[in-house]
């Protein structure tokens, strides 16, 4: 079962790109903590993990990067509990120095009969991220 989410942003492709990509900016918007992320992610292959809140628990979120196309695309695979999740972001420049980004998800459970509720909390969790992503990245940054 699919979930997409379209936020325009207004900010350039590039401070999206680094909100989604830069672990100590991702940790801000987010609400994850870097547990065990590679110094130089995201590159393919990489197998990074946050810890993130859900509710009173602390979940590991295990994310694998499959595909990087700088300031363009970012595809990765991510679990967390019972539920799997073939991620996509893509990112397109609009009008007056904005962004379009796209989130595309493919979402399952690995427990079986429980995809609907993975795709409700996916849905209602990438709604929420999104709007804290767009939030960070239209503050007036700092110099």
């Amino acid at each position: 079962m699919r979930v997409c989410v379209s936020t325009q942003i207004t900010a350039p492709v590039e401070r999206v790109w680094n909100a989604l990509t830069v672990p100590d900016e991702v940790s801000v918007w987010d609400g994850v903590t870097a547990l065990d992320v590679p110094v130089d992610y995201p590159q393919v292959g990489h197998h990074a993990r946050w810890h993130s809140a859900f509710g009173p628990l602390r979940l590991t979120l295990h994310d694998r990067v499959l595909v990087v196309e700088e300031r363009l695309r970012l595809a990765a695979t991510i679990d967390i509990a019972f539920i799997h999740v073939d991620e996509e972001y893509r990112l397109s420049p609009i009008a007056e120095g904005g962004t379009m980004l796209v989130t595309s998800d493919e979402v399952r459970s690995r427990v079986p009969g429980l995809s609907w509720f993975a795709v409700r909390l996916t849905r209602a969790n990438v709604v929420s991220s999104m709007e804290r992503l767009k939030e960070f990245c239209e503050r007036p940054t700092r110099m």
